[in-house]
């Protein structure tokens, strides 16, 4: 149940009147949805002119709702510092109930559960029968032509080579496992929608996502080699973003974001 009060709005947040403040009180969730449905219908002209909104209280949280074209946007009011989420009306009912942070929650257990997983090896093949004399000359003349073509291919596409960058070395065999054991885990620039994460695997494996507010992270799967840029530690990858610079083993920063490490 929710306790609100809605500000420069008539009682059915229809329409706006002036100066005016309607508490309601033990509203049920669908009783809340067609108010918030009413309130993103309201005039935008009315709307710019009388600041209007709702002000929500849900358990231990407040919450500040405002409305343009036809989104609400939603304010922790414990949190002024961080920027109101542009949200649907269904997005922020589970926001106003929990199911959200939950959701949030759980995909940032799943990312830091991937991150400590263990690849697994590659199985071998058996060996095909030994051909003919001639089919295997043919054959051997298939697979350098095969791999003429894929070395051009590979030179005529530098943005799929991570570590094409200029002034980048890659990390040497000697110190690439440990580095890669050292860095393992989630980074997060926050825990709320539209932030960002950076899971590395104990294979050294990148995974680059951004938190929904209620759907599974989007996941992106780059390209990535360890390495070091100018004497400083990094990851080449093939993201347009380029680099991801390595400030030391609890802070990565890439694209000008800061992402911190889970503990």
């Amino acid at each position: 149940m929710y306790n609100l009060t809605l500000v420069n709005l008539a009682a059915d947040a229809r329409s706006v009147v002036a100066r005016a403040q309607f508490p309601q009180h033990n509203l049920g969730p669908a009783a809340l949805r067609e108010l918030l449905l009413n309130f993103c219908e309201l005039d935008p002209i009315d709307n710019a002119l009388s600041e209007a909104e709702i002000r929500i209280q849900s358990k231990r949280e407040s919450y500040c709702i405002r409305t343009e074209r036809k989104r609400l946007i939603l304010y922790d009011v414990h949190h002024r510092d961080q920027p109101g989420q542009i949200l649907t009306v269904d997005e922020a009912l589970t926001e106003l109930d929990g199911s959200a942070t939950l959701a949030r929650h759980q995909s940032i257990l799943v990312a830091r559960a991937a991150a400590l997983i263990t690849p697994v090896a590659p199985v071998e093949l058996p060996l095909a029968a030994e051909p003919a004399a001639g089919a295997s000359a043919l054959g051997r003349l298939g697979v350098a032509a095969g791999l003429l073509l894929g070395l051009m291919i590979y030179l005529a596409a530098p943005a799929l080579r991570p570590d094409s960058g200029p002034g980048f070395i890659p990390v040497a065999t000697a110190e690439l496992a440990a580095l890669q054991t050292a860095l393992t885990g989630v980074y997060l620039t926050g825990n709320e929608p539209g932030q960002h994460g950076i899971v590395v695997d104990r294979s050294g494996e990148l995974k680059l996502f951004e938190l929904g507010a209620v759907a599974a992270p989007r996941v992106i799967h780059p390209l990535a080699v360890l390495g070091r840029h100018n004497a400083q530690l990094c990851y080449q990858t093939d993201q347009l973003g380029g680099l991801i610079e390595i400030k030391n083993y609890q802070t990565l920063i890439y694209c000008g974001e800061i992402y911190a490490r889970l503990p």
